[in-house]
């Protein structure tokens, strides 16, 4: 059997579930942290460390007990969270029969904008408030920048593909 890359029944259709099932893991996460924070439920707090421990696996997220480091875990998860749902959308889009539509321009469009400017604006946050650079964080911003470029390229192909479609149907 030999797997598609696009349409029913394809590799798109796969990764598609994938990603929207990480979107809920990370939604979950997302929620479940926020209420540990404000209710202090399955977090412990001792030597200005919390330790938040998450139900049901053996995942544990640790930090200095203060508002810049819960602020940084929140917004991390909540650019994760968004950035699975906006990649699953961008899937979705790729396992429809008709693959060049201004959905998936749309759809791309939020891809891109979300990966050119949420990591510009998340070091400049992380920068007011704790202060320094952290290289790691800019090490996945610009992975993130260059993704955003590179998806620049495929709206630029979709947007020829839907011209083309368009003076098709047109002529037919």
């Amino acid at each position: 059997m030999k797997l598609k890359i696009f349409g029913n029944k394809s590799l798109s259709q796969l990764l598609f579930y994938v990603v929207r099932i990480t979107t809920i893991g990370y939604s979950i996460s997302l929620l479940f942290i926020v209420f540990s924070l404000i209710s202090h439920i399955s977090m412990t707090v001792s030597d200005q460390q919390f330790q938040i421990k998450i139900p049901m696996t053996d995942f544990v997220i640790k930090g200095n007990y203060d508002l810049r480091t819960m602020i940084a875990i929140t917004v991390f998860f909540i650019f994760y969270t968004v950035f699975f749902y906006v990649l699953s959308m961008v899937l979705k889009t790729f396992k429809e029969e008709i693959l060049f539509t201004k959905t998936a321009i749309k759809y791309l469009m939020y891809f891109t904008i979300l990966n050119l400017f949420f990591p510009v604006l998340y070091g400049i946050l992380q920068v007011i408030i704790s202060k320094r650079i952290d290289f790691n964080d800019l090490s996945i911003a610009f992975l993130h920048i260059i993704l955003g470029i590179f998806s620049m390229f495929i709206i630029a192909i979709f947007k020829q593909g839907v011209q083309l479609q368009e003076e098709t149907e047109l002529t037919i």
